[in-house]
């Protein structure tokens, strides 16, 4: 694989660690204060879109590194669900009602793959 894909593959992988990070903050934040909901179209859109624009670009490289590399402990089911779980933590951390321990392990999901796969790439 050449090394200019893996370079981008693990700076969107560190980049959706940030964010994910983001998301558990913003979960806690709102947790703590339920009276103070953040507005859709300026905090949970933007994030939102944020974090689907690096996962859809994040998605084709991480397929194309398994495919070709072949990695240890990484498929391409994993990154499927990875993404889709991208999409739905950046939604659910900004909802009052989202139960707590359901969301903390998705979140340890999501970071798990992410952090294994910058693992291998260094």
């Amino acid at each position: 694989m050449l090394k200019e894909i893996k370079n981008k593959l693990y700076e969107r992988t560190e980049e959706l660690r940030k964010l994910n990070n983001e998301a558990l903050q913003s979960y806690v934040k709102i947790k703590e204060d339920k009276e103070n909901t953040p507005d859709f179209y300026e905090c949970v859109k933007p994030f939102a879109d944020k974090v689907k624009a690096c996962a859809d670009e994040w998605k084709p490289l991480a397929e194309q590194w398994i495919i070709e590399d072949k990695p240890d402990y990484f498929y391409i089911k994993q990154m499927e669900d990875t993404h889709e779980n991208l999409l739905i933590s950046s939604v659910l951390a900004f909802q009052t009602d989202t139960k707590e321990k359901r969301f903390r392990e998705m979140i340890q999901s999501i970071d798990y793959i992410l952090t294994g796969i910058t693992n291998q790439l260094k």
